[in-house]
């Protein structure tokens, strides 16, 4: 290996090792516990290291919640595979709903944080990932509407409407505001939820 591609290597890991030290940090102390000196002391290095690797505190959160999407993409491992697109997007609510229950502070982070947004914002950069997994739900969702032939015919609204739907359910499951419904019920009523969301929709 020569002198260029070792110095490569060696600022990919260290690149990597202040993400993996912020995502301790944020799970361990929550986001608005998050600091670059924080972060430079868990690694033993100085504030101004970090800044060689990110703006600020915005971008590393940016690139955090990167991440998570790619830890959600585990949970859809069986939409992706699914032929029947009904089906598919139920299963997509399915992960996306065990996802935020199992990873609240990752949740957090990719759907309720201003914090990430704020750096697209200033950055003008493209939400990868996130949109990745929007697109293949919107996708899904136009797949649905040929095959059945919907009237409706918005396929990217139809996702939002469904996006919507499962936010609220982990929203409500997460603060357990969901049990009002019924005491001790909350995983029978996300899936009774998520069958009569299909139903309505698409009669199936």
């Amino acid at each position: 290996m020569g002198l260029a591609e070792r110095k490569e290597r060696d600022k990919a890991e260290l690149k990597d090792l202040i993400l993996q030290a912020a995502k301790r940090l944020m799970l361990k102390d929550g986001q608005e516990g998050l600091s670059i000196r924080k972060i430079a002391n868990d690694i033993e290095y100085s504030p101004a290291t970090i800044y060689l690797y990110f703006k600020d505190k915005d971008e590393i959160l940016h690139e955090l919640m990167e991440m998570g999407f790619l830890k959600m993409n585990k949970y859809m491992s069986a939409a992706f595979t699914e032929q029947d697109a009904v089906r598919r997007i139920y299963l997509i609510g399915e992960g996306y709903v065990k996802f935020g229950l199992e990873n609240k502070d990752w949740y957090y982070l990719m759907f309720n944080s201003d914090k990430p947004m704020k750096h697209i914002e200033k950055c003008r950069e493209e939400w990868d990932e996130g949109m990745l997994m929007f697109d293949f739900l919107a996708n899904t969702c136009k797949e649905a509407i040929q095959n059945l032939s919907l009237k409706f015919k918005d396929e990217r609204i139809l996702a939002l409407h469904l996006w919507s739907c499962v936010h609220g359910l982990v929203t409500l499951a997460q603060s357990d505001r969901i049990e009002i419904v019924e005491a001790g019920q909350k995983e029978s009523l996300i899936t009774r939820t998520l069958d009569s969301m299909l139903i309505s929709i698409f009669d199936r």
